[in-house]
């Protein structure tokens, strides 16, 4: 089955740059809130759909591949800070998260739940 996701590079040359200090502009931030707000369904996870590097961020890829859902998708392994400003907008510490109209949906284990009774192919669409 082809995949249907967007990869999202984070980082564009500022990868250098020091971590904002709180009140300053926070490029990292601002890019994954700007990329939450693009796109209808959005996955932060570790490595690529077609490379997951791990197997929570795997399960959620193949979830959403078997409900057929166009997703974007950023891998959060490249920075560090990725990982650490995801975290610190959406309040929630692990990785994989998925993100529905600009909303968390959640990791690995709600996306399971709500995959298993159905919640998560109404969410979706």
């Amino acid at each position: 089955m082809p995949s249907q996701f967007d990869p999202i590079p984070m980082l564009q040359g500022d990868a250098a740059q020091p971590a904002a200090a709180s009140g300053e502009s926070n490029p990292i931030r601002d890019a994954i809130a700007e990329a939450i707000g693009e796109h209808k369904v959005i996955l932060f996870m570790k490595g690529t759909p077609e490379a997951p590097a791990c197997g929570f961020s795997a399960r959620t890829v193949a979830m959403l591949q078997t409900l057929d859902v166009p997703f974007a998708a950023v891998d959060v392994l490249p920075d560090p800070r990725i990982r650490q400003e995801l975290s610190a907008i959406s309040s929630w510490p692990t990785i994989p998260q998925l993100f529905v109209d600009g909303e968390l949906i959640g990791g690995c284990d709600i996306v399971t739940e709500m995959y298993e009774s159905g919640e998560l192919e109404g969410a979706l669409r």
